[in-house]
């Protein structure tokens, strides 16, 4: 068992920024740690109290690595577009598990939402090159 201790909880009154900053942390910890399970947990349970692209993302990954809980990381990372249209990181794991599933019109919406705010994103570019030659 982890001896990391999770943050304190948010007083009445403070920053969500700040609690959702030192839950994020918390949970990189423990996944440093070796306890993704827990880190799992945390992050689904402040995440009901303060979401953030950046916890919502973390938590995607996670649950990405279990054919149990992918339903659940596609669900999460739809919410990190909707709360980021511009992250990234987000767009591309969704291009990229697409990609993995055979569904290149799913794969091209996602890397050509990349491609429209950040034309040239070497990543996208290429894998959408990639993808428009082997059709």
């Amino acid at each position: 068992m982890s001896d990391v201790k999770p943050p304190d909880p948010m007083p009445v009154g403070s920053e969500s920024a700040d609690a959702a900053s030192a839950n994020l942390l918390f949970a990189r910890r423990l996944i440093a740690q070796g306890d993704p399970r827990r880190a799992m947990k945390f992050l689904a349970d402040s995440i009901a109290q303060v979401a953030t692209p950046e916890s919502l993302f973390l938590l995607a990954q996670l649950e990405m690595d279990s054919p149990p809980t992918q339903s659940r990381a596609l669900d999460h990372l739809r919410q990190v577009t909707v709360m980021f249209p511009q992250f990234t990181e987000a767009w591309m794991m969704l291009a990229n598990y697409w990609g993995l599933r055979s569904q290149p019109d799913k794969q091209k919406r996602c890397l050509e939402k990349v491609l429209a705010y950040d034309p040239k994103n070497r990543d996208a570019r290429d894998t959408l090159e990639l993808l428009l030659l082997n059709k």
